[in-house]
């Protein structure tokens, strides 16, 4: 079931402290309004009665969608804190162990940090598509054009709306701006055939490695290893 609690927040404008109602978590199945909600970004809004002022408030929320078995957690926060966001996610994930039935199979659990990776994720799900394949084709789209398309600066994000039968679609995004800058077209029959070559053992190991989770991203692991070789270099 969808889960909410009351908090005391301030208003952005008026600084007013205000008793809201917000979503911990929600059940898509039981409630797919809430999805449509989340997807409008209308999800966890407020209003301040003092100033007429509206807001959305980024909060960690838990994604629940039963029909696929999937949970998406939502941990509001910078790349930079992701070892301890990651610590605490692992935490949550062990207390959910442990109230389930030991003979209950548990729906795979994704941590995402943006509210942009989390709508990104809902729509790979909901297009059955393969979130590792597609962050694999990111990371030869980063590795091929690193100098216009440095990590640090530019998202990779998949475009479900404009994706045909023939063509996976992606959104390039300036994250100084937020501003949508750019698209880039994959053949879809390209990506039946990663998942063919990585319908493998040795080769799925090698994907599992490369993006282990719970967070998968491949602009999280190209900026990691980079700060990597930069402390390498330094202490050398």
């Amino acid at each position: 079931m969808s889960e909410q609690s009351t908090y005391t927040i301030q208003c952005p404008q008026c600084q007013a402290e205000l008793q809201v109602a917000l979503y911990d978590s929600i059940n898509v199945l039981e409630a797919p309004a809430l999805r449509d909600e989340l997807m409008a970004n209308q999800l966890n809004a407020a209003h301040c009665p003092h100033c007429d002022f509206s807001f959305r408030v980024d909060k960690q929320l838990l994604y629940n969608d039963p029909e696929r078995r999937v949970m998406i957690y939502w941990f509001p926060g910078h790349e930079d804190a992701y070892n301890q966001n990651r610590e605490d996610f692992l935490r949550m994930m062990d207390a959910l162990g442990d109230a389930l039935p030991e003979d209950f199979d548990p729906p795979v659990v994704h941590l995402v940090f943006t509210r942009t990776e989390l709508v990104e994720r809902i729509f790979l799900l909901e297009a059955d598509l393969n979130e590792r394949i597609i962050e694999y084709i990111k990371y030869m789209m980063y590795s091929r054009n690193l100098e216009k398309m440095d990590p640090r600066r530019k998202a990779i994000l998949f475009n479900a709306e404009d994706s045909t039968e023939d063509a996976l679609c992606f959104v390039t995004q300036d994250l100084e701006t937020m501003q949508f800058d750019g698209m880039l077209e994959f053949d879809r029959s390209a990506y039946e055939g990663l998942l063919e070559m990585f319908d493998d053992e040795e080769k799925t190991a090698h994907l599992m490695a490369l993006f282990p989770g719970p967070h998968i991203s491949a602009r999280t692991m190209l900026i990691q290893d980079e700060n990597q070789r930069s402390d390498e270099e330094s202490t050398s």
